[in-house]
C-alpha cells in the first residue's frame, strides 16, 4: 500500500487539463510560479487512492488509478485530501459546481476525526473528571461536560475541547449556591489551575478571570490537545443541542459539510478563536442555517443542497463578506 501523508512530496509535472482543479487551502503562488510548471504530460500514480486519516487504512483491490495529477491549475501542490486522485467531475467538460461539490465532499470526508482521535478527547474528559474526583469537595460534585464543536462533532484535527465544571449542590443537579458569584469562579480557576499541573495533568494554565466567561486555557500534557475550562457555564451545553439538531435532522447531509469548510478557512486565518474576536462553531452554524432556510431556489426545491455543498460554500461568503 502506498501511504500518503500530509506532508508528502510531490511530483512537478502538471498537465494542461488539470486547471480543472479547485483548491480550497492558502493560495499564495505568483504568475511566475504558474509559467514554471511542466505542461507536458500528466504523472502516472499507483497505489491505494484512499487518503482518509484513518490508522485502519488497509490495502484495497482493484486496479491502481493512472493519470492522476499531482497539482492544482495555479501549480500548487495538491491539497491532502486530492493526491492519488482522478481528475474531478465527469467527462471532458466537467461542470465547474460539479468539481467543487466533490471536492468539498473529499475534503469532509479527508477532515473528519477518526475513530482513535475521537477517544483521545473522549480521554482527556475522562481525565479531567479524575481529577476533579480526587479533589474532594465539600458538599459539591464537580462533573465535567463537554459542549462546542466537540460535542456536536463538529471539530478539526486541531479543535480544542471546550468544558464546562458544573458544581453541583451534592446529591442534586443545582449549582452550589457557594458558586454562583464570578468572584467565587474566579477563585475556583486558580484553585483548580494549580491542582491541575500538581496532578501532570498540563504544564502551565492560563486563566482568563476578567473575560465575559471566566476560563482557563491549557493543554492536556499526553495528547498535547488544547482545553477550554469555564465553569457553570450551562448555557454552551444547551446551544451545543441546538447545533446537533440542525446538522443531524434539519440538514444532515449538507450543514456539517458546509460547517467544516468554514472553520479551516477561519483556523488558516487565525480567525477562530472567540476570546480574541474571531468565529466558533456556533455562529459559523447559525450563520450557514439562516442562509439556507432564506435561500430562494431552496426554498423552491429547486436546489439539491447535497449535490451543490461548493456552490453553497461560495455563497456562503459572497452573501456574509460582500453582500
Amino acid at each position: 500500500m502506498a501511504v500518503v501523508s500530509r506532508h508528502s512530496t510531490l511530483a512537478e509535472t502538471v498537465p494542461k487539463d488539470s486547471e480543472d482543479y479547485i483548491q480550497l487551502a492558502n493560495s499564495s503562488s505568483s504568475e511566475g510560479e504558474d509559467n514554471e510548471c511542466n505542461d507536458d504530460e500528466p504523472v502516472i500514480v499507483t497505489g491505494n487512492n484512499t487518503h482518509k486519516r484513518k490508522a485502519d487504512d488497509g490495502d484495497e483491490d482493484g486496479e491502481p488509478q493512472a493519470e492522476v495529477y499531482q497539482k492544482c491549475y495555479n501549480g500548487q501542490p495538491v491539497p491532502p485530501w486530492l493526491i492519488g486522485m482522478r481528475r474531478l467531475g465527469h467527462g471532458k467538460t466537467p461542470d465547474i459546481s460539479e468539481i467543487i461539490n466533490e471536492e468539498v465532499t473529499k475534503f469532509v470526508d479527508y477532515i473528519s476525526p477518526t475513530p482513535e482521535e475521537h477517544q483521545m478527547r473522549v480521554w482527556v474528559i475522562e481525565r479531567m473528571q479524575r481529577i476533579l474526583d480526587n479533589m474532594k469537595m465539600i458538599a459539591v460534585t464537580p462533573v465535567a461536560k463537554c459542549f462546542g464543536s466537540f460535542e456536536t462533532r463538529l471539530y478539526l484535527p486541531t479543535s480544542d475541547i471546550d468544558m464546562t465544571i458544573m458544581l453541583y449542590r451534592e446529591g442534586t443537579t443545582k449549582v452550589a449556591a457557594s458558586y454562583q458569584t464570578k468572584e467565587a469562579i474566579r477563585r475556583y480557576l486558580f484553585t483548580l489551575a494549580r491542582e491541575l499541573k500538581r496532578a501532570g495533568f498540563c504544564q502551565k494554565c492560563e486563566v482568563i478571570a476578567h473575560a465575559r466567561v471566566p476560563i482557563i486555557k491549557t493543554h492536556e500534557m499526553v495528547t498535547g490537545i488544547a482545553v477550554d475550562i469555564s465553569i457553570n457555564a450551562d448555557s454552551g451545553v444547551q446551544s451545543a443541542g441546538v447545533q446537533r439538531s440542525f446538522s443531524e435532522r434539519v440538514y444532515p447531509h449538507s450543514l456539517r459539510a458546509i460547517v467544516l469548510a468554514i472553520k479551516q478557512f477561519l483556523a488558516q486565518r487565525s480567525m477562530n478563536e472567540v476570546y480574541t474576536g474571531g468565529m466558533g462553531s456556533y455562529a459559523i452554524t447559525l450563520l450557514a442555517v439562516s442562509m439556507l432556510q432564506m435561500h430562494p431556489r431552496i426554498l423552491s426545491g429547486g436546489l439539491d443542497i447535497a449535490k451543490n455543498l461548493g456552490v453553497l460554500l461560495i455563497e456562503f461568503f459572497e452573501l456574509y463578506g460582500k453582500r
